[in-house]
């Protein structure tokens, strides 16, 4: 979920900036888009927007999450209006999309399903390719996995044995089995 709040918010402070760069004479908009800022804000605006009242902590400091919030917002301004205004403005173009993709997720609603469709396509491309380039690696751990396995099934059986009827009722293979593995 997070990766998908901080891709779309990257997405959306770069629109947010390219929009305002290009409508907005008044702004000194003259740097480069750079950066993954935006992704970042909206990861910490969904957050104050899901849970605004969750207490966190900075050093020694404890508040909850809405005044950081609010405190990133009042900051940002001040960049705004400086040197970097249009990083600003990309700031708020991801504290935007965290903070809609929170008020529709609270309503049930996840904006950024799309995206799971195009990560398990992904995701389904790079486990074929590992499927098919480590067919006996996986075939080694199975058998591997199922030899512990039924070892670990004979110990089992040998000590339902010993508290049901005793160890005088062993026979001398499985004392000598149960004594091998207690070495191990």
């Amino acid at each position: 979920m997070s990766l998908k709040i901080y891709l779309l918010g990257i997405i959306s402070g770069g629109i947010l900036f390219l929009t305002a760069s290009s409508f907005s004479p008044f702004l000194k908009i003259n740097n480069s888009l750079v950066g993954a800022s935006a992704g970042l804000w909206s990861c910490i605006i969904f957050l104050s927007t899901y849970m605004p009242n969750k207490i966190v902590g900075i050093f020694r400091f404890n508040f909850k999450l809405k005044y950081l919030a609010f405190a990133m917002i009042a900051y940002n301004l001040l960049i705004i209006f400086s040197n970097n205004s249009g990083g600003g403005i990309a700031h708020y173009g991801g504290g935007l999309l965290g903070f809609y993709y929170a008020k529709e997720l609270k309503k049930g609603r996840d904006i950024g399903r799309f995206l799971d469709l195009i990560f398990n396509y992904f995701n389904k491309s790079i486990k074929t390719v590992h499927r098919k380039k480590n067919h006996n690696a996986s075939r080694n751990f199975k058998n591997t996995d199922r030899n512990v396995y039924n070892h670990q099934k004979q110990i089992d059986l040998i000590l339902d044995k010993i508290s049901k009827s005793g160890y005088e009722s062993l026979t001398q293979e499985e004392k000598d089995f149960l004594f091998r593995a207690g070495k191990k």
